[in-house]
């Protein structure tokens, strides 16, 4: 269960106050709070068997104003559990390696330091809601410090975290619409791999922009990283030349996503190979030095007005036995 309350404190300075509590289970890698604007997908995420699934209670209080138009500072104390319901531990004195005191459970109390800016965005606002329309020339910048404070409800790690997020639509007039989100974040201190980026995978039917779509899930983790995700709309430009194609307006589109990632070797050997019990530990997966992973696709949407189906290529990493080299999925959207 879950539940929150927010109060407008200013409305001309769009400013809010929010506090929410969680009490739920999830998988590392497919967290709650990265996919709530992807409601289907995470619903799909919820079948079947749980992949690396832990209880978990969550504290969250915010505040957020919009200093001037574009710039809309943020900060949130985050209090958060972890009870993992798969074989999982950590070393709690990596320095002593196998002679090393384990745990399977920790705490973390952490503050977010977050600036947005969008230059010239539009929004539609009613009494308690607004709703961003994008901006029309400018990239849409998010810088993003986290500090985890050891000690507060007895949280169990001190760690920094910098990360950075750029958006852009890049309307290209007879060819089309791009839009593309490059990303970065480094964590400097060493930490078990729930606490660092699982990247989000997608091993369901559904195809969603927050994941890499024929990635599995919580198949690779890295404590640096930097990824690229490109989208492009052909609209009408190479289907409307197909008199049939014109009549359904259906449309182009092509995709490409690409991770360079990295996780350090102290990182790695927090996990034991083994748990207390004596059962094996299955380590998660990490990028090859200097390699990144690279999937591209292409497809039609504006099918029945509100259907896309992709088609997708995974190029590299492919040495595994139970990765998808290639996948169609399929989206719903509607376009003006």
């Amino acid at each position: 269960y879950s539940g929150f309350g927010e109060v407008i404190l200013d409305r001309d300075r769009w400013t809010t106050f929010r506090a929410e509590y969680t009490k739920d289970i999830d998988q590392v890698g497919l967290s709650s709070d990265e996919l709530l604007d992807n409601y289907i997908f995470l619903a799909a995420t919820r079948f079947g068997n749980l992949i690396r699934p832990y209880r978990y209670e969550q504290a969250k209080f915010s505040l957020k104003r919009e200093l001037f138009k574009g710039l809309t500072p943020k900060v949130t104390f985050r209090y958060r559990t972890f009870d993992p319901l798969y074989n999982f531990a950590y070393y709690t004195n990596p320095e002593l390696s196998d002679n090393s005191p384990v745990a399977s459970t920790f705490q973390t109390a952490e503050v977010v330091f977050e600036t947005r800016f969008a230059k010239d965005e539009v929004f539609v606002q009613n009494d308690n809601e607004r709703i961003s329309l994008g901006t029309q020339k400018w990239p849409v910048v998010t810088l993003r410090y986290v500090k985890g404070i050891k000690g507060i409800m007895d949280s169990d790690f001190d760690y920094n975290k910098v990360g950075i997020n750029m958006t852009k639509n890049l309307k290209m007039g007879f060819f089309g619409t791009s839009s593309f989100t490059l990303t970065g974040e480094h964590i400097f201190e060493t930490l078990p791999y729930p606490l660092l980026k699982a990247h989000i995978g997608n091993e369901s039917l559904f195809y969603t922009t927050a994941a890499f779509n024929l990635m599995n899930f919580s198949e690779f983790a890295s404590d640096s990283y930097a990824y690229l995700k490109y989208n492009h709309s052909f609209e009408g430009f190479i289907l409307n030349r197909i008199p049939l194609m014109k009549k359904l307006k259906w449309r182009l589109v092509a995709t490409g996503n690409v991770i360079y990632g990295q996780l350090s070797e102290e990182n790695q050997k927090l996990i034991p190979e083994y748990m207390p019990s004596g059962e094996p530990i299955e380590p998660i997966g990490s990028f090859d030095k200097n390699k990144p992973y690279v999937e591209v696709g292409y497809g039609v949407e504006n099918i029945l007005k509100i259907l896309r189906v992709d088609f997708l290529h995974r190029l590299n990493y492919l040495d595994k036995p139970d990765v998808d080299k290639f996948g169609v999925k399929i989206s719903f959207q509607f376009i003006l």
